[in-house]
């Protein structure tokens, strides 16, 4: 994983886009955002101080709800810049103020700051977040530092804090230096101690200042805020602390500042922090930081992927039970297996016996042919004029039709029930959906194909026919005891049932006759090789169904189910080389 910077910023685009689309995305979707922002403007910021080592020192101010933000920037610059309002979420851009800055380096900055885009101060709308600004303002006598640019940023508390991260992330992995101001209110809030654990491992150097202090409190805040530190960060040093008294301004025309003492211990720690900026250390530190958030990244892509195999695994399954349904409730079953009967219903055409012969030509007439068609007719009237009706509900259901709609009800009802038992993720509440939508399609294509490889079966069914004719061909004697008297008599029987519009020819052709056969062939030297036609014809129809219809068509709809969900919603879907790589070599790693 040579270039972090490809892969972050392709899952960063992943996570963005599923957030973006969510109703209400989890808590720890939003972590994983935020912490990928950062990691990216992180880099992209290395790469700036590479190219351009001696870009002016960032200062970023970031703190809650009225803490005190831009009078902080005002103060640092001596001079009235940044807009002070009583209003929590007054400033929802982040806004730049450089001093001694060439434009030049102003515009590296957008690199940084992207997707965000540098708009003029006076032209940013509170309702359009997608902006920053970044200006050359004059300074007065007692600025802390020039040249330099201080950033003033939105509060990371407020209702709509999650619509200004963006900002306080570019602008935080863009500064050499971080300065925390809260009140003595909000100092023990959770979103401090979040931003704090967040940006602690880029080991930028940090200034902490807890303002609107009464003096009685000075002490005991400092104290509890060092304690809370040392037990959130545990053998951390604590950054310094500036403690900044509470004062009325006399007049709003009056410039805000600060007494003189806490200005002077503002300005010292400032100027100690200069010395602990290495920007030669900001690539390492970005991959240490990306390093430790790799599982948090990585974790929801590979639970996807393992849902991806789990589902396959159900399909492999569900297609490995139908096939041995099939076997087991058609062609193991004596009561159903007919297609070996349509066989010998061939064979007594081709053996051309006297008075069988002619029933079964004019069975070809009335019922489209092959013989299977006479085993499922059933009971229906007969008339030789206008042909056969199908269909009716006096008709016995064709046996292996019969089978395969089991089947598809036995493999569908089974994958319902697993996606019940599945974890509530977006990958598997999608897939349910999906399954639920396609499910009456899935039943179409499996009944639709199931005809087909039907009838593209038959063809074996003849040449199965065909082999024993041979075979039987080679023994005369046989061949004549089939054409005996008796077998003669029971077509007599059939010509009157069809002259009478009786009962269906499965019923009093084909019974009797192809009993006849099958017993003579059975007890004949022929028994043996009758019984290896047979098995092998099942043999040939198991693996033709298997894969026309079971594989081809339930396996195949099944399997493409994923491929069909909202892949907005998804993080793992069709992966870039770059990050499908990183992807894999993590959980190398981690296995």
């Amino acid at each position: 994983m040579s270039d972090y910077s490809t892969w972050v910023a392709q899952l960063l685009r992943r996570y963005s886009r599923v957030v973006d689309t969510s109703e209400s995305p989890t808590p720890a979707m939003l972590t994983a955002l935020n912490t990928l922002q950062l990691a990216d403007a992180v880099l992209d910021n290395a790469q700036l101080v590479t190219v351009a080592p001696h870009q002016p020192p960032q200062i970023a101010v970031i703190g809650p709800t009225q803490s005190g933000k831009s009078t902080l920037v005002n103060v640092l610059l001596d001079a009235q810049v940044a807009g002070i309002s009583a209003l929590a979420g007054f400033t929802v851009h982040a806004q730049g103020y450089a001093t001694g800055c060439s434009e030049e380096a102003l515009n590296n900055i957008n690199q940084v700051m992207h997707p965000l885009e540098r708009t003029p101060a006076a032209q940013l709308v509170a309702s359009e977040l997608s902006s920053y600004a970044l200006e050359s303002v004059h300074t007065g006598p007692n600025a802390t530092q020039a040249p330099a640019v201080v950033w003033d940023t939105p509060d990371f508390d407020s209702i709509d804090a999650s619509t200004y991260t963006l900002a306080v992330l570019n602008t935080v992995a863009l500064a050499d230096r971080v300065v925390l101001m809260v009140s003595k209110d909000k100092y023990g809030d959770k979103s401090v101690w979040d931003i704090l654990a967040l940006i602690e491992p880029l080991g930028k150097p940090l200034t902490v200042c807890i303002n609107k202090l009464d003096e009685h409190d000075e002490q005991t805040v400092k104290q509890a805020f060092l304690n809370r530190y040392n037990i959130q960060f545990p053998g951390k040093t604590a950054p310094p602390l500036v403690l900044i008294p509470f004062t009325r301004k006399e007049s709003p025309d009056v410039p805000p500042s600060f007494p003189k003492p806490t200005l002077d211990k503002l300005s010292a720690t400032l100027r100690d922090s200069n010395e602990q900026i290495n920007r030669s250390d900001y690539r390492q530190l970005g991959n240490q930081f990306i390093h430790a958030h790799q599982a948090q990244w990585f974790q929801p892509l590979m639970e996807e992927q393992d849902a991806r195999q789990q589902w396959q695994l159900l399909v492999d399954t569900v297609t490995v039970n139908a096939d041995e349904q099939y076997a087991e409730e058609y062609l193991e079953n004596d009561d159903k297996y007919d297609t070996f009967n349509r066989a010998l219903a061939e064979l007594l055409t081709l053996l051309e016996i006297p008075g069988i012969a002619p029933t079964l030509a004019k069975a070809r007439q009335l019922i489209t042919w092959p013989a299977r068609k006479i085993l499922g007719v059933g009971k229906s009237a007969w008339n030789a004029q206008d042909s056969i009706q199908l269909g009716k509900s006096d008709a016995p259901k064709d046996q292996e039709s019969d089978t395969l709609d089991h089947v598809i009800n036995s493999a569908l009802i089974s994958l319902q029930g697993e996606l019940l038992e599945q974890p509530q993720n977006p990958f598997w509440t999608q897939l349910n959906q999906q399954f639920r939508k396609n499910e009456h399609t899935i039943r179409a294509a499996f009944k639709e194909q199931s005809l087909i490889a039907q009838k593209d079966f038959e063809p074996q069914i003849e040449e199965a026919a065909q082999k024993l004719f041979e075979q039987l061909q080679s023994q005369p004697a046989l061949l004549n005891t089939l054409r005996a008297a008796r077998v003669t008599a029971d077509a007599a029987g059939v010509a009157l049932a069809l002259k009478s519009g009786g009962l269906a020819p499965a019923d009093l052709i084909l019974a009797p006759a192809m009993l006849s056969v099958t017993t003579l062939l059975t007890e004949s030297a022929l028994g043996r090789y009758l019984e290896g036609v047979k098995d092998e014809l099942k043999q040939r129809q198991r693996a033709h169904m298997y894969n026309s219809v079971i594989k081809g068509v339930l396996a195949a709809e099944l399997s493409t189910l994923p491929d069909q969900l909202n892949q907005h919603q998804l993080l793992a879907q069709h992966l870039e080389p770059e990050l499908e790589a990183a992807l894999l070599s993590f959980s190398t790693n981690d296995s």
